[in-house]
């Protein structure tokens, strides 16, 4: 199907000619973009929709993710926690669950689909999950359930095979009762990728391997994992790092950092993006450049955590690809990127009396699209281009929490009552059309997702 797009208030392509446009169309072509600009016309197009008052962007892309904590969100007695007590919190509540057996594949999946809904609501149209909670070390299909909801929802999703392999007992930090071999984890990797990736390009899913971190992954499991991505295109490697914890393990069991051990077990490369990274010594942010290693910044829980701001100006001056999230509701309790973005443009300003300093409203903008494409390894996300999947997510400027706005990008960030996007297309379909989502009904969604969850 043919669709125009027509008569756009503004255009943010995020192109490599950065291009602004106002008053200008956008023509796809099944699934995607083959033209963008003023008064384009096409005798085969199927239909047009009307883009007066909307501000375009590529489709945001969530960098890091964790679906099924949507399950818990504002836990009372972790409103405060730090990240020792927040970690045991979540941690107990899914065991209590699972050994009431109420925390099953098909919970994960339906508020999966929950949140993805959300998400596409906000504008995202592309998710990178991490899952790694197999109670009892057993694998059962959790990520396999979250794979299904996001074909369910329309929503791109890397779907990211996170592992326990290394406990309490062995000097770990995580429960025993979690842990799973490296074997293990191992075979269902090359099953998810056998069964579910996808290396095309405009892919909708594509697995990637991620080890939670090295404070609870043995060293072996990066080694194997790093060797299993080289084998097969498009399969990138993800993990925590630099989140506080696995410093200090990283020195006290190995005699190194964090990032030494991934240079020693084959993960410092541009196959590689890695999430939060709130403290790195300086002397290694090059590395991550001159690497391609990617980082995913995650304003939201390294502020609700209270670990304060990660070097951000520092990773961009020094030519790190960049990327955006939320991570996982337990520490964020919510999907809101555009939010998140608006958290980000203010929290970084005490950190420096420099205002040059401080994040624009483009760069974060650009971080939550062609950033995070970067990061997750996709050259056909996050522009507004020909060639380009056909993922645009739009906002109505029109509205009155938006008059008074002279500055379209840094007004999406710093103004408005609601973030949710009025128009999203991923793949070329429309999933959001006047703020309505058209393949689900939000009531009928959240009312499933209430019924699964424990109170």
């Amino acid at each position: 199907m043919k669709l125009l797009l027509k008569g756009f208030e503004h255009i943010l392509t995020f192109d490599d000619d950065e291009r602004e446009l106002r008053g200008a169309d956008i023509l796809v072509d099944g699934r995607q973009i083959v033209g963008v600009g003023e008064d384009l016309t096409d005798p085969g197009v199927d239909r047009v929709i009307d883009g007066t008052g909307l501000v375009a962007l590529p489709g945001l892309i969530n960098a890091h993710q964790h679906l099924y904590q949507a399950s818990l969100r504002a836990l009372p007695e972790l409103e405060r926690a730090p990240m020792g007590p927040w970690l045991a919190g979540i941690g107990a509540t899914c065991l209590r669950w699972w050994r009431e057996g109420t925390y099953t594949p098909e919970m994960v999946g339906v508020v999966s689909r929950a949140i993805l809904l959300e998400s596409v609501l906000g504008g995202t149209t592309t998710v990178a999950d991490q899952y790694y909670f197999y109670p009892g070390g057993e694998v059962a299909p959790y990520l396999e359930e979250t794979i299904e909801a996001a074909k369910e929802i329309g929503v791109r999703l890397h779907a990211g095979r996170g592992s326990i392999t290394l406990g309490r007992t062995d000097g770990g930090t995580a429960d025993d009762v979690l842990v799973e071999t490296v074997d293990g984890v191992l075979a269902h990797c090359q099953e998810l990728i056998q069964n579910y990736h996808d290396p095309e390009r405009m892919a909708m899913i594509r697995v990637a391997l991620a080890p939670c971190g090295l404070h609870v992954d043995r060293p072996e499991l990066f080694d194997e994992t790093a060797a299993l991505a080289a084998e097969h295109p498009g399969v990138r490697l993800h993990t925590h790092l630099y989140e506080k914890v696995d410093a200090q393990v990283c020195s006290d069991r190995y005699g190194m950092t964090p990032w030494r051990m991934l240079e020693l077990h084959g993960w410092a490369g541009d196959r590689t993006w890695l999430a939060h990274v709130n403290d790195p010594p300086q002397e290694e942010i090059a590395e991550f450049a001159a690497a391609g290693t990617g980082v995913a910044h995650l304003i939201a829980p390294d502020l609700r955590l209270g670990w304060g701001l990660a070097p951000l100006r520092d990773f961009l001056d020094r030519g790190v690809r960049v990327g955006f999230g939320t991570t996982g509701s337990a520490s964020n309790d919510g999907a809101n990127m555009l939010g998140d973005l608006r958290l980000a443009a203010l929290a970084h300003r005490p950190a420096s009396e420099d205002p040059d300093r401080w994040p624009s409203a483009r760069e974060l903008l650009r971080m939550a699209t062609r950033g995070s494409a970067a990061c997750i390894g996709r050259d056909d996300l996050g522009a507004l281009a020909s060639g380009y999947a056909a993922d645009i997510a739009c906002w109505d400027v029109s509205t009155v929490d938006r008059i008074g706005v002279h500055d379209p990008a840094a007004g999406l960030l710093l103004t408005g009552l609601s973030d949710a996007a009025s128009l999203v297309l991923v793949n070329g379909d429309v999933l959001v059309e006047d703020g309505t989502p058209t393949r689900a009904d939000p009531a009928v969604v959240a009312r499933a997702a209430r019924r699964v969850i424990p109170v």
